[in-house]
Order: C-alpha cells, then sequence, then structure tokens
C-alpha cells in the first residue's frame, strides 16, 4: 500500500511540474478520475479537469467548436495560464482543461431527468447550427458504424453455442441485418451533407453520466461531436431511455424530439439493438468475465422488450 502511494505521490508530482513548466499552471491538488482524466485543483482555488487526447485533430475540432458556439448547456475547454490552448510532451497525449462542474449525473430511471436531457439537448442543438470549423472529423453514417459492431458481434458466436444461446444470437443477428438494412434506405447521407454545409452539429454520446446536474444542466465531454443530422443524437437518447419507459413507442414519441415526417425512420433506427451489442462487447472485454450464462439471459429478456417495441412501433407506423 505505502509503495502504491508513493507511485500515486510520484505521477502527481511528475504531472504538477509538467503543468506548471508547459502551462504555467500551478496545483496544489491533483486526483485521477479515469484513464487521462485529472481533477485539478489550482493554488487559486479554481477546479478544472485535465483531460489527455490521443486524436490531435479531434481535440482541435472540439477547440474550434468551442470557440464559436455560445451555449450556456455545455462545458467547455479553457486556455492555460500562460495562453495555450493545450499543452504536450510531444508524445501521444495533448492535454486540455476545462472548468470543474459540481453536481450529479443524470439518472434516465427517473422522468423528471429524462425531461431535463431532453430540454437541455434541444437547447443545445439549436446553438449548434451555422458553426464550421477547418479541422472537421468526418466519420461514417451511424447505421455503418452499428454494422461494423454486429460483424464483431457475430465473432462471439461460439460464446452463445457453448451457453446454448444460439436461437438468440440467430435472432439477434439476422434481425438486426434486415433493420440495418431498411434503415440505409433513408437519406442520410445527404441529410448530412447538408448538415455540414450548415453548420448542424451533435453531441455524439448522450449517456446519463454526460449530463450534470445542479441548479443547471450541462452537457460534458465532448470527444464523439459530429457535424450530422440532429436526429442522431436523439437515436441514441431512444435507445438509453427504453428500458425505463417499458420500451413503449408511444410513451418514447410523446418526448416530441421528431417531426411527424421523421417517426418511422426514428422508431425504426431506435429499435436497432446496437446499444445491446455495445454493452455486450464491453462486458466480454473486461479482464475476465464472470457470470456469462446470467448476461445471455439478461440479453435475452432485453431482446424479448426490444422486439415488443418493434411490433408496437410497426403498428404505429402504418
Amino acid at each position: 500500500m505505502s509503495y502504491e502511494l508513493r507511485r500515486d505521490d510520484n505521477r502527481n508530482n511528475r504531472l504538477s511540474s509538467f503543468l506548471l513548466w508547459e502551462g504555467n499552471l500551478e496545483t496544489s491538488k491533483i486526483h485521477p478520475i479515469k484513464r487521462n482524466v485529472y481533477f485539478i485543483e489550482e493554488n487559486t482555488g479554481r477546479k478544472l479537469i485535465l483531460k489527455g487526447h490521443s486524436n490531435e485533430i479531434n481535440m482541435k475540432q472540439q477547440w474550434e467548436f468551442f470557440e464559436s458556439i455560445r451555449s450556456k448547456e455545455i462545458v467547455p475547454f479553457l486556455r492555460f495560464p500562460n495562453g495555450k490552448k493545450e499543452i504536450t510532451t510531444g508524445t501521444n497525449y495533448f492535454w486540455t482543461i476545462s472548468p470543474y462542474v459540481s453536481g450529479r449525473k443524470l439518472n434516465y430511471k427517473y422522468q423528471e431527468d429524462r425531461k431535463r436531457a431532453i430540454d437541455t439537448l434541444k437547447k443545445f442543438h439549436q446553438k449548434a447550427q451555422e458553426i464550421h470549423v477547418k479541422n472537421m472529423v468526418r466519420k461514417q453514417l451511424f447505421y455503418k458504424r452499428w454494422t461494423i459492431r454486429l460483424n464483431k458481434f457475430k465473432e462471439t458466436e461460439h460464446i452463445f453455442y457453448k451457453y446454448r444461446f444460439e436461437k438468440l444470437f440467430n435472432d439477434i443477428t439476422s434481425t438486426m441485418s434486415q433493420y440495418i438494412d431498411i434503415v440505409s434506405r433513408y437519406p442520410w447521407f445527404q441529410e448530412q451533407l447538408d448538415a455540414e454545409r450548415k453548420g448542424i452539429w451533435v453531441h455524439g454520446d448522450v449517456a446519463s453520466h454526460n449530463f450534470i446536474q445542479n441548479e443547471h444542466t450541462f452537457i460534458i465531454d465532448f470527444d464523439l461531436l459530429q457535424s450530422t443530422s440532429q436526429i442522431y443524437d436523439y437515436i441514441q437518447l431512444g435507445q438509453r431511455f427504453l428500458p425505463f419507459i417499458d420500451w413503449d413507442a408511444e410513451k418514447l414519441l410523446a418526448y416530441n424530439v421528431v417531426t411527424d415526417v421523421d417517426v418511422e425512420k426514428y422508431l425504426l433506427s431506435v429499435f436497432i439493438p446496437s446499444d445491446l451489442l455495445r454493452e455486450w462487447l464491453h462486458f466480454l472485454n473486461r479482464s475476465i468475465p464472470n457470470n456469462l450464462y446470467t448476461y445471455l439471459q439478461s440479453l435475452e429478456e432485453e431482446w424479448i422488450k426490444r422486439k415488443k417495441f418493434l411490433n408496437m412501433s410497426k403498428i404505429m407506423v402504418k
């Protein structure tokens, strides 16, 4: 234990010296939050978040975006005391600072928090327009990224067969392939080009932990910031809401995040279980996955409920 403390102290001392030397930032406290993310308190008492970025272009895109947008809902980057936008050791990471926002993360289990997320996202979307950057990171359309995820999911077929969940595996893969094909027929590419031309942006990762609530609701972590149709944020949000609204399509539409003309493509996109596959792959990426059988049981239950949502959606859009 004492060795670990000494090792952490040495690491913090090196980081403190780096921040002072490269950014003229004098620290009194440094606490790690997660990999390459730290809570920092300056000698002045100002509290900051220090973050290391491995993708320089992505980081520069965020900086340009923050300099152009005027939104009370976001937590942007700040310059270091010496005026630098980022500092680097010349290796793989570029470090930025942001204001530390005290508060709690939203919890989509609660109706009030779901409303807060939607209201905050709508306000952000209103401001995230007519913003053009030089260092734009163009990403694949979401359904193409989901196809890549599906292919990774297919590589885990042996696990389903080992635990006798082959029917579940085959149902998920065939149904997801079918609906990715259906959803791909909508004019997403043209919508993305229009968004890029008009400078329209999405946050890209509307997980509940990226909303901080105190007397105000803030959005943090813009690593997946993208210029594309803003319906993408609502598709993600819809997928995250489903377990807490009993997979009810009517309850989802009651949040009024899409126009009537977009209802069909919205519901069919929300149905595609990309989020279930994401969580399954994350589960397997842990060092030693435990309770595989139990997890597969819960995945099967989630899938049954997801198909209930699909059946209701198909009735509604007829």
